[in-house]
């Protein structure tokens, strides 16, 4: 018996110099509270960044639709358009090519 408590008395002894003080707890409770806080800062950031972003998005393609909205200007012809030949009318001709199936 004098063995198992020597045993335990060696194993406590062991564990005491390991464990948190109050101090230690403090010490992490701040930290964690100034990361906390950190990240809230990163996230508001964010989403301001993502709204100006947006914002900018948006009035960037109001404005581009604004200016294909408006009518093209007037083109006035002054002489009629020349006589085109009826070969180039129809466009220029396909090219067909022949292609032979693989042999199995």
């Amino acid at each position: 018996m004098d063995n198992e408590v020597a045993a335990l008395k060696a194993h406590i002894d062991a564990i005491v110099p390991t464990l948190a003080t109050k101090a230690d707890i403090e010490i992490l409770r701040a930290e964690m509270h100034k990361m906390s806080a950190e990240g809230y800062r990163w996230m508001v950031a964010s989403m301001v960044a993502m709204f100006i972003g947006f914002g900018g998005l948006y009035f960037a393609a109001s404005r581009s639709q604004a200016e294909r909205s408006q009518a093209p200007p007037a083109i006035q012809v002054q002489s009629p358009p020349p006589a085109v030949p009826a070969a180039q009318a129809q466009g220029p001709q396909p090219i067909v090519i022949y292609v032979t199936p693989p042999k199995q």
